[in-house]
């Protein structure tokens, strides 16, 4: 479908992630239909109709999606330590499939998180012995700095000047960080993109792909290359794959285009 001008609605088109693809898909000549409480706020451009709508009004969001050739759901429950982020994911992704199905939509990109890619054979993220302690330490300080900022922990900011001054190898896992982390056996928003993923899983009624970013998924400029995995959790140096945000909206938009990973469950790292 490269070439073609496409008709493309984009749930929660204001967040980090959907007001990117936006811009890309924008850039591309496609017009776009972004649907979030707040899109009353978002700036006006050319080729951009905003509705404000809340998705778990079923019906509202069935009539902005009608009509359009692709939808991406950049749909995020929140990032509270909080299991009523849990509930705002699996509903709101109940509630967007079930407003997909009555559009008669023609294709539904639903971008989840790392949680539900596969460490080893029938072993998710979430489920890994070594989860959350050594995914946390092996972060890199750029991903630790960026935690801390939507966190407000500041012992994430710790790690990352551990990392930066040579106390902990940039690859190495940081054991103080570790301790920190040891208990967190609730992370709502992880556990909410994997349930959603269990959400699309078996059910063909409909062209969908869903897609789990790395865990080293954060905001930076981006390259212009990606490299596509299905169902593992890819990897880099003995950790996990990292991408920027613009490099996975690219990936997004390549997707909205050339549509080759129907009832895929797929993910991308940065190239190289």
């Amino acid at each position: 479908m490269k070439n073609k001008q496409l008709n493309i609605a984009i749930i929660g088109h204001t967040g980090m992630g959907g007001s990117e693809l936006t811009n890309i898909l924008l850039e591309r000549g496609h017009k776009v239909t972004g649907i979030s409480l707040d899109a009353d706020r978002a700036a006006q451009k050319e080729g951009l109709t905003n509705i404000v709508c809340n998705i778990m009004d079923v019906d509202a969001l069935a009539e902005a999606l009608e009509g359009h050739d692709a939808v991406v759901s950049a749909f995020s429950g929140g990032h509270e330590v909080n299991m009523t982020v849990y509930y705002r994911q699996v509903e709101g992704t109940r509630c967007i499939k079930r407003a997909f199905k009555k559009a008669k939509g023609k294709y539904l990109i639903y971008i989840g998180g790392a949680a539900s890619l596969y460490v080893a054979p029938g072993i998710q993220m979430f489920d890994d012995p070594k989860f959350p302690r050594w995914y946390f330490g092996s972060m890199p300080p750029e991903h630790l700095r960026w935690l801390a900022d939507i966190t407000r922990e500041e012992f994430f900011n710790e790690a990352a000047e551990r990392k930066e001054n040579g106390t902990v190898g940039i690859t190495e896992s940081d054991k103080i960080l570790e301790e920190d982390v040891k208990d967190w056996t609730e992370v709502p928003l992880l556990e909410g993109c994997r349930m959603a993923l269990e959400l699309f899983e078996g059910d063909y009624s409909f062209e969908w792909s869903f897609l789990s970013p790395p865990w080293f998924y954060r905001p930076g400029a981006g390259t212009g290359k990606y490299e596509l995995g299905v169902d593992f959790m890819l990897m880099k140096d003995g950790v996990p794959a990292s991408i920027s945000v613009p490099d996975l909206q690219k990936a997004v938009a390549d997707e909205v285009e050339n549509q080759a990973l129907i009832h895929k469950h797929w993910t991308v790292k940065s190239a190289g």
